[in-house]
C-alpha cells in the first residue's frame, strides 16, 4: 500500500507506541532537567559510550510508567521480560533468531516490534556515528541522585538517517517531506557517577510536530 507523505504523521504515534512497549517510558515530567553546568570536571562522552559497547553481558532495567522490565544484553543480543498491563511479556533476540516476542507464553508476530528493540549497545553505536556533529551539553541532575550528565541533541540532518535505522526498510522514509523532517527532534541524556565515571542511565526523548499536534515520547535505560 502506498502511503502519501501527508498521511505519514499518523504513523509516527503508532511507531512511538511500539517503541515504548519495546524499551519503555519514563514519565513526561522526569525528562525535565536543569541546564546548569556540572561543577566537577565532566567525563568525556566517548569514554561513557564505550562502557555500553564492550564485549561483556550487562544487566539493565527499562521503565514503563509504574511497570518495569528487566533483562540482560551483550551487543545486539538481549533478553527482556516483565509484566505489561497484567500480561507477561518476554522478548529476546540472538544470532540465530532475530526477535522472539511472547505474551502470556504465546508467540507473537515479531514484525510488530523489530526496529523498536534497540539495546543500549545499539544506541551507543548510533551516537558514536553522529558524535562528530554533536556538541554535548553538560547538565546537572536536581533530583538528589548526585549524578552528572550530558544532553546530546541529534542534528536535524542526522534525524532522518536515525529514523531509517529504527523503522527499517519497510517504512517509506523517502516519502518524509523536508517540512516534516524539520519537525522531528531527538535528544539523548547520559547520566553517570561523577566520582567513578560509571554510566548509570541512558535516556532518549523524541518529539515530532505533526498535523495532529506535538507528539513526544521517551525511553529510559537504568544500567
Amino acid at each position: 500500500m502506498y502511503i502519501r507523505p501527508k498521511q505519514l504523521w499518523w504513523l509516527f504515534p503508532i511507531f512511538l507506541g511500539l517503541f515504548c512497549l519495546g524499551m519503555a517510558l519514563g514519565s513526561a515530567g522526569e525528562w525535565s532537567r536543569s541546564a546548569s553546568v556540572t561543577k566537577q570536571e565532566p567525563y568525556p562522552v566517548p569514554q561513557l559510550l564505550e562502557q555500553l559497547t564492550q564485549d561483556e553481558e550487562r544487566a539493565f532495567l527499562v521503565y514503563m510508567h509504574d511497570q518495569v522490565l528487566s533483562g540482560r544484553y551483550v551487543h545486539e543480543k538481549f533478553t527482556l521480560d516483565g509484566e505489561i498491563g497484567g500480561h507477561k511479556l518476554a522478548i529476546s533476540r540472538n544470532h540465530e533468531q532475530p526477535v522472539s516476542v511472547r505474551i502470556d507464553g504465546q508467540v507473537q508476530d515479531h514484525a510488530a516490534l523489530p526496529y523498536a528493540l534497540f539495546t543500549p549497545y545499539e544506541h551507543a553505536t548510533l551516537l558514536k556515528s553522529v558524535l562528530s556533529s554533536i556538541s554535548p551539553e553538560p547538565v546537572a541532575d536536581p533530583s538528589g541522585s548526585d549524578w552528572s550528565g550530558y544532553r546530546l541533541a541529534v542534528p536535524p540532518e542526522k534525524v532522518t538517517a536515525l529514523l531509517a535505522m529504527w523503522l527499517g526498510p519497510s517504512f517509506p522514509i523517502a516519502d518524509i517531506t523536508p517540512e516534516l523532517a524539520r519537525g522531528i527532534s531527538i535528544e539523548y541524556q547520559l547520566w553517570y557517577e561523577p566520582d567513578t565515571g560509571t554510566l548509570r542511565q541512558l535516556e532518549l526523548q523524541m518529539q515530532m510536530r505533526t498535523a495532529a499536534g506535538v507528539k513526544q515520547d521517551q525511553l529510559r535505560f537504568r544500567l
